[in-house]
């Protein structure tokens, strides 16, 4: 069953076909006038009304012709051009073909009134006009190849208004977005809010490079060298991570994901390039926070030592990290130190979970934890992205919210020491490299340690307080409690994990 058209579009229909109905209906009186004239002129009998006569007559003549133009300009704009036009290219005509199509029916209608209304021999007049053209011309040689090289940009649709794109006249490369294209010119608004104008002919005798098509989006190259010490392997995860992070807030839902590759292996290190896919509208500030998302996971995973300031990243590791296979000990202690729940840890007591905590490897697309699971490991990202997701019950039924985990962020750490479950339903964006602390790993360390259990139920219990004020969430009725009664609960709970 068709669609019945909105009151929109039938306010549009009615309105153009006025445009087109009142000239029509000027024309038919005007035509009656031209009909019946005569007889009624005769029944005045004034001698006088024979010069009348024939200037009403010139004036009807050349008004029936000025209607018809008006109703053939109005027929080609409206049912050719904005309706057909539109309807096959998704588009709306350029108003330069407007413009000329306006232009050669008046022109047809002023050469008929002089041929017709004044019934003047145009022969001469076209030889006379032939020549005068071709002096004319020459003098207009470049405004005439600026209006049909503008006819041919609108005709062939290589480029269109709203289009961003890049080209070079005189060695000065060009970029921005065109916003007009007249007769003569087409205007281009560049990234830094001026406009150029640059002449039809011009711009269709260079290359463009139109970043619009056949997406909207353009490929950004970012050179960073790392060390030869780092495995490819490493690498490719720390930096696809990074660029993944911070990539929804310049790419389109449709651009590809960014890429990593190896571009050459030179004195200074390996060097890759990130790959992404911005907008043009966001291309310029999209290396600047990519590269920021680089040197926050690069400082995370301890592998920045010097910086060079130039654009490319130089970076070395240091000597004992196991010829860059995995974060050293002093990196990956002061990453456990940033958490909040081991604030009260010594660095004896860092240094010793380290050692005692593996690290695992995890997949792209691999769950980490299941929401409703028992909780017996916490884990802390420390190279990659992980993707949180939970279900929002509401009027309109389920909604999945998804969150992005960075590198330093500890997981399940709450849930696991009160002996709890988990809240969330974690994957892998990237691959990443996890640090496991689970059940045997924290009880060596708190092993004949007291002090530190107290601590540490502490901390957990002011986390837990802070969350249940900030949230209005069901979960975890039990844990609504003053935090000196928590803290004594959870203490009970470490001591029946680890027999303190």
């Amino acid at each position: 069953m068709a669609a019945k058209p909105s009151s929109a579009s039938k306010s549009i229909i009615t309105y153009k076909l006025k445009k087109i109905f009142v000239p029509m209906l000027i024309g038919s009186v005007l035509g009656l006038f031209t009909f019946y004239g005569g007889e009624a002129y005769q029944q005045i009998g004034l001698e006088g009304l024979g010069t009348a006569r024939i200037v009403f007559g010139y004036i009807i003549g050349i008004s029936e012709f000025l209607v018809v133009a008006v109703i053939l300009q109005r027929l080609v704009q409206n049912v050719i051009l904005d309706w057909l036009f539109a309807s096959a290219f998704g588009s709306t005509a350029p108003r330069l073909l407007s413009q000329i199509s306006s232009f050669f029916i008046y022109l047809i209608a002023i050469t008929a009134i002089i041929g017709v209304v004044f019934k003047k021999d145009l022969t001469v007049m076209l030889a006379a006009s032939g020549a005068a053209g071709i002096v004319v011309g020459m003098a207009l040689r470049e405004l005439i190849l600026d209006i049909f090289a503008g006819l041919a940009l609108n005709l062939d649709r290589t480029i269109k208004i709203g289009d961003s794109i890049k080209l070079k006249l005189a060695n000065v490369s060009i970029e921005g977005t065109v916003k007009e294209i007249s007769w003569r010119t087409t205007q281009v608004l560049t990234k830094y809010y001026n406009t150029v104008i640059i002449p039809n002919s011009k711009l269709s005798s260079v290359a463009v490079v139109n970043y619009s098509l056949p997406k909207p989006f353009l490929k950004a190259k970012m050179p960073v060298t790392l060390d030869f010490s780092i495995p490819t392997e490493r690498a490719v995860r720390i930096l696809q991570a990074a660029a993944l992070e911070v990539s929804s807030q310049f790419s389109s839902t449709d651009a590809p994901a960014p890429s990593i590759t190896i571009e050459e292996i030179n004195k200074s290190g390996i060097r890759y390039i990130v790959a992404i896919y911005p907008t043009f509208e966001t291309s310029s500030k999209a290396k600047n926070i990519t590269y920021q998302a680089i040197l926050r996971h690069l400082d995370c995973a301890g592998l920045i030592q010097s910086l060079d300031k130039s654009e490319t990243i130089y970076i070395q590791t240091e000597a004992d990290s196991e010829v860059g296979t995995q974060p050293n000990p002093i990196q990956l202690a002061k990453l456990i130190g940033e958490v909040s729940l081991f604030k009260d840890f010594t660095d004896a007591d860092k240094q010793k979970l380290t050692k005692l905590a593996p690290l695992r490897k995890v997949k792209a697309d691999v769950f980490v934890t299941h929401a409703g699971e028992v909780a017996t490991s916490m884990f802390l990202l420390v190279e990659g992205l992980l993707l949180s997701e939970s279900i929002q019950r509401g009027k309109g039924g389920k909604t999945v919210i998804t969150k992005v985990i960075n590198p330093g962020t500890l997981i399940g750490g709450e849930v696991m020491l009160l002996g709890s479950t988990y809240e969330l339903t974690i994957k892998a964006r990237t691959a990443s490299l996890l640090c496991e602390i689970n059940q045997q790993t924290l009880g060596s360390l708190l092993s004949n340690q007291s002090e530190l259990a107290h601590k540490l139920s502490k901390r957990v219990a002011k986390q837990v307080t802070i969350k249940n004020d900030q949230t209005e969430s069901n979960n975890q009725q039990q844990w609504h409690m003053s935090e000196a009664d928590l803290t004594v609960e959870v203490y009970r709970n470490l001591q029946r994990l680890f027999s303190l």
